[in-house]
Parts: C-alpha cells; sequence; structure tokens
C-alpha cells in the first residue's frame, strides 16, 4: 500500500507542476522532439545529396545548372549538397572552359 501510495502520490506531483520533475519531463520531451526533427531533416539532407550523386554518375563535370534540372531541385539547394559532398571528398569541383563556370565530378 505504501509504495503505491508513494508513486501515485510521486505522479500527481508531475502533472500537479510542483516540484524538479514538473520541469525536467517537459524538457525531456522538447529534447527528444528536437533530435526527431533534426534525425528527419539530417535523412531529408541525405536523399538530396543521393540525387546530386546519382546525377553526378550519369553526367560527370556537369556545371550547376545541369544538375539542378536533372535532379528538381533549385540551384541553392544543389550549390549546398555539393558543399557537402565536396567538404566529406566525394565530389571534385573543377574550372570549365569559361572562368567563372564550375564542373563537378565524382571523386574516383
Amino acid at each position: 500500500m505504501r509504495i503505491a501510495n508513494h508513486i501515485v502520490g510521486s505522479g500527481t506531483a508531475v502533472l500537479a507542476g510542483s516540484g524538479t520533475a514538473s520541469r525536467g519531463i517537459p524538457q525531456v520531451c522538447c529534447g527528444m522532439l528536437l533530435l526527431y526533427t533534426a534525425g528527419i531533416f539530417q535523412d531529408y539532407l541525405r536523399r538530396r545529396d543521393t540525387r546530386v550523386v546519382a546525377c553526378l554518375s550519369a553526367n560527370p563535370n556537369a556545371p550547376l545548372s545541369k544538375i539542378s534540372s536533372a535532379t528538381g531541385l533549385n540551384h541553392d539547394r544543389v550549390a549546398s549538397s555539393l558543399q557537402r559532398l565536396i567538404t566529406d571528398g566525394l565530389v571534385i569541383a573543377e574550372t570549365g572552359p569559361s572562368a567563372p563556370a564550375r564542373l563537378y565530378r565524382l571523386a574516383h
């Protein structure tokens, strides 16, 4: 009986908002939600990067505009993926025939 009353009493304290436990539970819930959301965003970035890599596999030495039209992603998103892939050493950027143009290819 005493254990049951203690457990029920603790649960009531948490639900009623008294003590430090009532502040800890929302913080834990918010933290879990943040981790879950970050995980979903990372999955989205991986899928987007995979589309860019697949495009470069089929079209080596492609400019940003060609990658963008082939993947259906806007220029900014493709540029972001390319920068991440270059940093990871998966993609190489080279200067094209005209000075400002950059061509991208997969690293071997």
